[in-house]
């Protein structure tokens, strides 16, 4: 019931599902479609283990880091390590443009399609070395929408 009674506060809903170019320049616009965007995949997360802890092979993690001083350029990484013997068997680092907005609580829409673009990119070159499980370096859902950018990973 709150949360409906928040999405009817959004006075500028009908312009946001219009499609509305102002999106990318209005902030509260773009407040409320990524909070729409992240309750719409918040209903496909699963939370139970769908992996063995036992039967890991691979363990990645991600991270996107800012180059100091600035609030665009960033790095993002992949690195995985073979699970029995913690030895780093792949990384991969890419400085990128962060073009969207910094929002509270709407990192992922910053950063999450980077890390994306990294993974798919292993597996497609390697996918012998792709990740069993993957440690991401943000919230999954001790987040205020119980829906950060370790979920926004995963689901996508």
């Amino acid at each position: 019931a709150a949360s409906m009674s928040r999405l009817l506060r959004c006075s500028l809903l009908p312009a946001l599902l219009a499609g509305s170019a102002l999106l990318l320049r209005d902030g509260r616009l773009l407040r409320c479609w990524w909070w729409l965007r992240q309750r719409w995949l918040r209903s496909f997360l699963t939370e139970t283990d769908v992996v063995d802890p036992e039967r890991l092979r691979r363990i990645g993690g991600v991270d996107v880091s800012f180059v100091k001083g600035s609030e665009t350029d960033a790095c993002a990484a992949l690195v995985v390590l073979d699970a029995a013997t913690l030895e780093v068997i792949h990384t991969s680092c890419r400085r990128v443009v962060l073009t969207a907005p910094y929002i509270p609580g709407y990192l992922a829409f910053r950063e999450v399609r980077f890390l994306l673009e990294l993974l798919a990119e292993l597996r497609e070159a390697a996918p012998h070395l792709y990740p069993d499980a993957i440690l991401v370096d943000g919230n999954g859902v001790l987040h205020p929408n119980r829906f950060g950018l370790a979920c926004h990973l995963g689901d996508l």
